[in-house]
């Protein structure tokens, strides 16, 4: 963020040496004008009135509004959507990128039915507790979200997860606003629903 407002500024500084040798090179030669020095100075004041970097972040609100609504943003979900999201996913056949099943040897590999538990927390932090139910083994998984849509009703975050080594699934999420009810999506496997339980 401060380095794209440095660059608006040096962007703006660049701008107001060239506008100003111009008109000095060329607006010179009139004498019923105003000096060049005069000119300059209404350019150099009209160039950082219109790139103010503040306008230019928020959507040319003036700068003291600016300000309001950059401190008063908060990062991730509201804290009604923080907390325990539960779900189970039924046993499956794992699919290719193309969405056909996948054989090794003969045999398709079969996905045994998991328990999800995912916790959203501040700062856009989650964290995925994944049982296998056949063997009761556990995976753990952390990571960030990310809000993709906010509607009047469904709000769809993605979360972008990693076991430390060679797994990093993404889910997205699309929680209910209502009942805190909805559905998780991963990629190349089924849907399943998941409800906030705390």
């Amino acid at each position: 963020m401060s380095n794209y407002i440095s660059t608006i500024r040096h962007t703006t500084y660049f701008y107001l040496i060239i506008g100003t040798l111009t008109i000095t090179f060329f607006g010179c030669g009139n004498a019923t004008d105003k000096s060049s020095v005069d000119i300059t100075e209404e350019v150099a004041q009209k160039e950082l009135v219109t790139v103010d970097p503040n306008q230019l972040l928020n959507n040319n609100s003036p700068p003291n509004e600016s300000k309001k609504i950059s401190d008063n943003k908060t990062e991730g979900l509201s804290t009604e959507f923080l907390g325990n999201y539960h779900g189970i996913q039924s046993s499956y056949v794992m699919k290719n990128q193309y969405g056909d099943d996948i054989v090794i040897n003969g045999n398709k590999i079969s996905v045994p039915s998991s328990d999800y538990k995912f916790l959203i927390k501040e700062n856009s932090i989650v964290s995925l507790q994944q049982i296998n139910l056949e063997d009761n083994s556990r995976v753990y998984y952390e990571g960030s979200y990310k809000i993709i849509s906010n509607e009047s009703n469904i709000t769809k975050v993605e979360c972008s997860l990693s076991d430390g080594q060679n797994s990093n699934p993404i889910y997205v999420l699309t929680i209910n606003k209502n009942d805190m009810k909805g559905i998780c999506n991963g990629s190349n496997e089924p849907e399943f629903s998941i409800e906030k339980i705390k």
